[in-house]
């Protein structure tokens, strides 16, 4: 097992045993101001609204009585507009931000010059979750599992491809990842979307597609795709069957996607121990842990400095993968 891969599983193992509290002391409450809200750089009504919304709602619950958080959507140029809201923004507490792995990690990879540096420009307030992703095959392919379809990629080389639902997505470089720990070169196949990239999985267009468990689930139990393995740490509790690459013995194509919360730069210490406290308090409740992995994403927890060693952990995983795929956002 390598040495970084341990260093990732100990971050995370450490930030999901972090203690839970029910209520903040009342020298905390006095440091987040009394109206507040969480940008989101997506659209209303989609899973990262959602969980912003249902984070709203408790991180308020468990702030002074009467405080306020609303969640603003900025939507566009690849979640930077959402970052130079929080850029501008008083750095008080009065705003934060709700950022997929894009933002603090991949952004800073597959741009020449992203526009921000997640080092200077955010301050940490804590994990919100991780989501988990898949290959799958379609229905009539021979191999039966991952190992098979292992197998089958070394003596099929010239028909070794995968789909994504776009260059640059996070399956891109799963299908990047795992070809590079396995030995075989795979071609990827691009598409615009997610449905246009399953539709070709269920009619064998593609030898195989790679997407979230969320997308992916549904056709699976339907046996319209069967998907083969995780590229997460452990199993998802909504495809408690599937094995993971990790226990399949391919330790180098391990990852998930994963939610944070951001405030401004210069955010005070203090205010920023407050708004991490009420989150874990948020994350703790049990109708929050049920509606996020109804989403497709499980409840994950750290300190503020807890993220930011594992989102420097992130980026050297994933600078190999993305320098090996070419690929350039600009």
């Amino acid at each position: 097992m390598s040495s970084n891969f341990k260093k990732r599983r100990a971050l995370l193992s450490a930030a999901a045993a972090l203690p839970m509290l029910a209520t903040l002391p009342r020298a905390a409450l006095a440091q987040v101001p009394a109206q507040s809200k969480i940008i989101v750089g997506f659209a209303a009504g989609g899973g990262a609204d959602l969980i912003a919304r249902m984070l709203a709602d408790k991180m308020r619950e468990a702030l002074s009585p009467g405080t306020q958080i609303i969640v603003e959507n900025k939507i566009g140029a690849a979640g930077k507009i959402a970052v130079d809201a929080l850029r501008a923004s008083p750095a008080d507490g009065s705003a934060m931000l709700l950022a997929p792995l894009v933002t603090p990690v991949l952004s800073q990879l597959t741009f020449k010059n992203p526009g921000y540096n997640p080092a200077t420009d955010m301050t940490p307030i804590g994990m919100v979750g991780l989501f988990q992703f898949a290959l799958a095959v379609p229905p009539n392919h021979p191999a039966k599992t991952m190992t098979e379809f292992v197998a089958w990629l070394k003596a099929n080389k010239d028909k070794a491809n995968y789909g994504s639902p776009s260059p640059g997505s996070l399956p891109h470089f799963f299908g990047i990842m795992l070809g590079r720990a396995i030995g075989v070169d795979m071609v990827h196949v691009a598409y615009k979307g997610g449905a246009p990239m399953l539709n070709d999985l269920m009619g064998g267009q593609i030898a195989c597609g790679m997407d979230t468990h969320i997308e992916l689930i549904e056709l699976h139990r339907t046996g319209k795709i069967r998907i083969l393995a995780s590229f997460a740490e452990k199993r998802s509790a909504t495809l408690p069957d599937v094995p993971t690459m990790l226990e399949l013995g391919f330790k180098d194509a391990v990852g998930s996607g994963w939610y944070s919360l951001w405030a401004p730069a210069k955010t005070p210490a203090a205010t920023i121990t407050a708004l991490n406290k009420a989150l874990n308090v948020a994350l703790a409740n049990a109708d929050v842990k049920e509606k996020l992995l109804r989403t497709g994403t499980e409840p994950a927890t750290s300190t503020p400095e807890g993220l930011e060693k594992f989102r420097l952990a992130e980026i050297e995983k994933w600078r190999p993968v993305i320098a090996a795929s070419g690929f350039r956002a600009d």
